[in-house]
């Protein structure tokens, strides 16, 4: 597994340069404008991510959410906004893939039955026996 990942990260850039001079000697200037719109949009999404995040993880942490979620969100979204920056087909392909799968709120159910129970344990109501002792 390590070997093909280490071999398509050394083929990429080839790759990339191959369908650039394939795409750009079929489309012309038509594909040269959607490397061009396809970079700002990704630029777009990484400057929308930087300014979001701290909202986001501020709402989740008084909701009492998964902070979890919210970082591999943010960080997902980071990471394809960088993919549709370098120009190529390959790396628009994958940006897109990465924008495209959902986050799970929470991705252990032993942490969901945990944060039910802290959620009960959050009123004022304090359980326990009591007995007065007279002095």
């Amino acid at each position: 597994m390590r070997l093909i990942f280490t071999l398509f990260l050394f083929l990429l850039p080839f790759l990339e340069i191959w369908g650039l001079f394939k795409f750009g000697a079929m489309y012309g200037w038509w594909f040269f404008g959607y490397i061009i719109i396809i970079a700002l949009l990704g630029w777009q999404l990484i400057q929308d991510e930087k300014a979001l995040v701290v909202s986001k993880l501020m709402s989740m942490m008084t909701q009492g959410g998964s902070l979890a979620s919210v970082i591999l969100g943010s960080a997902k979204n980071l990471l394809a906004g960088a993919l549709f920056l370098f120009p190529g087909v390959i790396t628009d392909i994958l940006g897109f893939i990465l924008l495209i799968i959902p986050i799970q709120n929470s991705p252990d159910p032993k942490y969901q039955s945990s944060q039910s129970q802290q959620d009960k344990s959050k009123s004022d109501v304090i359980e326990g026996e009591y007995r007065r002792e007279d002095d």
